[in-house]
């Protein structure tokens, strides 16, 4: 039992280091004084990977300690709660497709389409609100095609990288 726990420790804190380092490699600064990032991917795959709590715990932790070592700390404790959310709904999303049905490679892909796109939605709809309690509705809604095209660039990394490591059996390993 304290195997399982040690090996899911490990990947989560893998997982975590991989959202900051995804988050923190390329920043494109947005009008909202946020940025744009390919660290989503990595939120996406704690979703499919880890499950809803291992998975809210990594992609929230990330993601708020990358604004932070960033200089966007003001915009952490919303990230927390955005991309852990983000994460959780992408795991529920995928789970749901694969316990429906026989977990086969369709039902891996819709679950996964459809668990990025709702990752997505959650992730726009959240920092348009915090924007929106910041900068105000107008300066909020600019942000939003930024944080469309974040969401869609994770989903496109994070689709074939998920895929590939089902495909592996690398999660059967590591669990």
């Amino acid at each position: 039992m304290s195997k399982f726990k040690t090996k899911q420790l490990a990947v989560t804190s893998l997982m975590t280091a991989l959202v900051i380092v995804g988050t923190m490699v390329i920043q494109i600064p947005t009008p909202t004084k946020g940025y744009i990032h390919i660290g989503d991917s990595m939120v996406y795959l704690c979703g499919f990977l880890l499950g809803p709590l291992a998975g809210f715990l990594a992609a929230s932790t990330g993601s708020a300690m990358a604004d932070l070592f960033s200089g966007y700390g003001f915009y952490a404790p919303a990230t927390f709660f955005i991309k852990g959310f983000e994460a959780l709904m992408v795991s529920y999303c995928y789970r749901f497709f694969q316990t429906k049905a026989k977990s086969s490679t369709i039902t891996k892909v819709i679950g996964s389409i459809f668990g990025i796109i709702i990752g997505g939605i959650i992730m726009v709809l959240g920092y348009l609100t915090f924007e929106t309690y910041l900068y105000g509705y107008p300066t909020a809604l600019v942000g939003v095609a930024a944080n469309i095209t974040q969401a869609v660039g994770g989903g496109i990394l994070a689709f074939p990288l998920n895929l590939a490591l089902e495909k592996a059996d690398l999660l059967k390993k590591a669990k």
